[in-house]
Formats: C-alpha cells, structure tokens, sequence
C-alpha cells in the first residue's frame, strides 16, 4: 500500500494518463473517416479528459480544433509551439506518433503533448495534436502518505489484537493435545484427547485417540504374548532340566528308563525349536522380510499329500480326518507357504474339535478360477465377540482339554501368509456345532 500509493504514485498516474491519452487518438483515427462519426464526438472526448485537440490536414492547415484551456494550450493560442518539429518526430518514429512532457509557461505546470500521423508516414494524410494537463499529485501524494500511515498503524495494532487471540484459541486445543501426548509417551494410554475448536485438531484428537487406544490393546497383547510364550518355554525347559536330572542320578545305568527319559528330552527339545522357529516365522512375515518363492502347483495334491502324513497320527489317537478335495486345481503360490498354512489349520481344527475327533478338510472350486479350501471342526465353536480377534498375532484362545497340537502362533502364521499372498480368508462359527477356517485363491482347473 505504501509503495503504490506514495512512492509510485506520481509514475503511474503519468503512465496512465499517457496510455489514456494513445488510446483517445487511436479511438479518433479510427473513427474519422466513418460517416457516422462527428466533431460533436470529438468535442464530447475532449471535454470529458480536459484535453486540447487540433486536426491538420496533409500540408498543415487546421481542420479541426478544440481548446478546453482557453488559449492556454500548446497547440493553441499565444503560447502554442512550434507543432513542425513534434510533428517530424511522429514521422520518423516508428509507431508514428510521439509524446513528450512539456512544461506550459503560462502556468508553470507540466503537460502532455501527442502528435500522431494520419495514414503513411512517407504521405501523412495529416496530424492529430493532443495536449493535456499532468495535474501535480504532490499534494495529494502527502494528504495520502498520512492517511496511509494512520491506516498502517491501526491495521498493526489490529492485527496484533487478533493474532494474539488467534493465538490463543488455536494453542488452546493443541496445547490439551501435548499435554495428553506427554501422559501417552509416559505410558497412560487410557488417556483422552480433546481437539475441540478447531476441525483440524478435533480430527487430530480422534486419530490421537484411536492411535492411544491401539497401542493400549498391543500392550496388553504383548504382555499376553510374553506371558504365554514365558509359559510354554518354562514347560518344555522345566521337563528337560527334571528328565536330566533323573537320568544322572537314577536311570543313568538302566538302558530302557535311560532311552525313555532321553526321548522326553529330545520331544520337548523338539517343542522348544518348534515355538522358537514360529516365533522367528511370524517376525520375518510382520516384518515384511520373507520373499515368497511362487510357482505354479496343483493344490489337490498337497492336500491329499498332507492328509497323508496325519495317517499314522489317526490310527494312534483315533482322529477321523474327512477329506473332499478330488478334482485338481492349478495355483501360483508359495508352496512351502500354502503347506505351513494347511498344517496350522489343521492342526488347530485338531485341537478344538469335538468329542468325535472329526476334522473335514474341503475343497471347493468356485467359477472355475477360484479355489476355496474349508477346515472344519465339530467343537464348542467361538463367540462372537472373539472372532475378530481370532487372528491376531498376540491373541490366544482358551485350550482345549486334550493335548494340544502346535505352540499356539499358527493362525498368526496363517493370517501373515495368506496376506502376503493376497488371498481372501476368514473363519465361520457356530456355538456348539464348530468352527470352520476357509482361504481362497486364484487359479485354473488342472488338467
């Protein structure tokens, strides 16, 4: 404001009355040879700028003229100039016209003065003359130059009130919103945050406590988690250390408890390596380091060759393994990757299964590029409350009453698995009828 309304002001008003003043002569050429255009229009434009106008035909005579200074212009009366010269300089220019500032002796005051040809600059067919008064904007720049400065003053002191209280209502909100950061950082994470105020932070507020209410939930799954695994180390780790123990101080020259006791060392050594490589499995898959090795296999006989194996576990424990999975099935997968999660389910169906020992394993082919594999089991099912949680990496389900199969990581496994590999899964449950674990995957019929 300052700039253009006191240091620029005088340059731009002479600009602007410098462009005013081409476009009224360009206005009157263009005009002069239409019918329709008269002196009275020319006499209206000259009145209407304060403007001198004076028209010369191709050798100098007047054919036109206007005086609105009363004798006083350039171009008129007893202080007129000599027009041949500026009239050369029109000429010779090559936009053919000219302009210059000159000052007007009778008044002491600058003026503007225009000459422009008529028609080609080698044969004019004559000259336009315009000449205005450059009004002195000193006065007016300094009448101006304090307004703007009292308006600069109170506009600083009003914008200082208003950032001030600006300010304040914007920090209020955020500074609630540190402040509960800080009991967050410091572990209260049933901290609230309020935002209200502004949407912004009001939506910050919400993300914060979303963000508070999930690492809450992961910290008490962690503890879970590290409680759990403590359990099932201890265990194993428990039945070692005792079973070695009896080996040195009973059975050690008794051959058959020997080889008994040193068999329930190498089983829970077994466990113990199981637990630790799930743990490190379910690390390397949430970590996103594991690379899947994808090729293409028929699904069918992995199944059928997995329910292979449990053969032998059948015939000892009395499991009924139903197997519907005949027509071949052709997918581009991790096969080690699809086995773990076969396994896992299976062995959780195992686990929770009723007292019939029944576990279906089936599979389902839907529009002939889709594979749907069911693992069902005939047990007490799951609430639903609980299902969401089912897959959870910390979550841990109540045991069954039998022995349990697996180190209680597997459906993290699986969830991991199937993730990586883009496939639908999920799980069914019904009280007291059972659960049943499904995941689908792209392909084609075999052949």
């Amino acid at each position: 404001m300052w700039f253009t309304f006191v240091v620029s002001l005088e340059s731009n008003y002479k600009t602007m009355k410098t462009k005013d003043i081409v476009n009224i002569a360009g206005y009157i050429l263009e005009g002069w040879g239409n019918s329709s255009f008269t002196t009275d229009k020319i006499d209206e434009i000259a009145y209407e700028n304060n403007m001198c106008v004076l028209i010369q035909n191709s050798r100098g005579f007047p054919i036109y003229s206007y005086d609105m200074m009363a004798d006083n212009c350039l171009i008129h009366g007893s202080h007129s100039l000599e027009l041949f010269a500026y009239r050369a300089e029109a000429i010779t220019s090559d936009t053919g016209f000219y302009y210059a500032e000159i000052e007007n002796p009778r008044f002491n005051n600058n003026t503007l003065l225009f000459v422009m040809v008529v028609g080609d600059r080698k044969n004019p067919d004559g000259y336009i003359y315009l000449n205005t008064s450059l009004e002195p904007v000193k006065s007016t720049a300094e009448i101006i130059q304090r307004q703007v400065l009292g308006i600069s003053i109170l506009m600083f002191i009003l914008g200082l009130v208003i950032a001030y209280f600006l300010a304040r209502l914007i920090e209020t909100p955020i500074g609630r919103i540190t402040r509960s950061a800080k009991k967050l950082g410091q572990g209260e994470y049933n901290i609230s945050f309020d935002g209200r105020g502004y949407t912004e932070t009001e939506a910050l507020a919400e993300t914060l406590n979303y963000a508070a209410s999930e690492i809450s939930k992961v910290d008490n799954l962690r503890r879970d988690l590290i409680a759990n695994i403590s359990h099932d180390l201890r265990t194993p780790l428990t039945m070692v250390k005792a079973y070695a123990e009896m080996i040195r101080d009973l059975s050690g020259d008794n051959p058959v408890k020997r080889e008994e006791h040193v068999n329930i060392i190498i089983e829970e050594s077994d466990r113990l390596a199981t637990l630790v490589n799930d743990i490190l499995d379910l690390s390397k898959l949430e970590s996103g380091n594991t690379e899947l090795n994808v090729t293409e296999f028929c699904i069918t006989d992995v199944i059928n060759d997995i329910m292979d194996r449990y053969t032998l576990f059948s015939e000892q424990k009395g499991y009924k393994f139903i197997v519907t999975a005949e027509t071949p099935f052709m997918v581009k997968a991790d096969q080690v990757k699809i086995q773990q999660v076969l396994y896992n389910l299976i062995n959780n169906a195992i686990n929770y299964t009723g007292p019939d020992k029944t576990v279906y394993i089936t599979q389902i082919i839907k529009d002939k590029k889709t594979v749907r594999i069911d693992i069902t089991d005939t047990g007490e099912g799951i609430d639903e409350e609980l299902i969401p949680l089912i897959f959870d990496r910390y979550y841990r389900a109540e045991k069954s009453k039998r022995e349990v199969i697996g180190t209680g990581l597997g459906l993290s496994i699986v969830k991991q698995v199937l993730r990586k590999h883009e496939c639908r899964f999920g799980v069914r449950s019904e009280k007291g009828i059972g659960s049943t674990f499904w995941f689908e995957m792209t392909g084609k019929l075999g052949l």
